[in-house]
């Protein structure tokens, strides 16, 4: 990430979608949501939702549209919202990131981010989006960012303090965190 891309740079925050394109970079933080990033490279946009529940209904008159809050539902309004046609689905390239668990809640169907990772992999499915990666689960949290310019993405795994403790750091720039642990970036 460039210092210009940072200038561009647009927080997606929970329950929020957004599109994009040219120079913006979208970015979520996230724990036990999961970020649903989507890059159409033929028309050089990306979207990324910022879901926090696997599933709910929502009703047009509460200012929806843009509402990312279940994952159920913002699927298909990211899509849609990209402009995305059902025969164009195969030129979108999928990222999922997050569904951590963060507390030690326990819903007798699993943990809020195991259901949130199992309802993007389901809904995703539902319309033959293939995922070409996914860094989900665990108990940390990450910052998935899309850069639209370069239609890429990263992700970043976000460590506890404990965790930091444990990886070993031999030496440490002063202006690095020993909280973030780079994970991937593709193009």
């Amino acid at each position: 990430m460039t210092i210009q891309s940072l200038n561009q740079m647009s927080y997606v925050l929970s329950g929020q979608m957004q599109v994009g394109q040219g120079e913006q970079v979208l970015t979520a933080l996230l724990g036990s949501c999961v970020g649903i990033g989507m890059i159409w490279r033929a028309q050089r946009r990306c979207g990324l939702a910022h879901c926090f529940l696997p599933e709910g209904v929502e009703f047009a008159m509460d200012g929806t549209e843009d509402s990312a809050r279940f994952v159920n539902a913002a699927i298909p309004r990211l899509l849609a919202r990209l402009g995305v046609r059902r025969e164009q689905y195969e030129e979108v390239d999928v990222v999922i990131a997050g569904g951590a668990r963060m507390l030690n809640l326990r819903a007798a169907d699993g943990t809020v981010g195991t259901r949130n990772i199992e309802a993007a992999r389901s809904q995703l499915s539902l319309r033959g989006l293939q995922v070409m990666f996914q860094d989900v689960g665990g108990s940390h949290g990450r910052r998935l960012s899309i850069d639209c310019e370069r239609q890429t993405f990263s992700v970043v795994r976000i460590l506890r303090e404990q965790e930091a403790a444990r990886v070993p750091q031999p030496y440490q720039q002063p202006s690095q965190s020993p909280y973030l642990q780079r994970q991937a970036v593709f193009a």
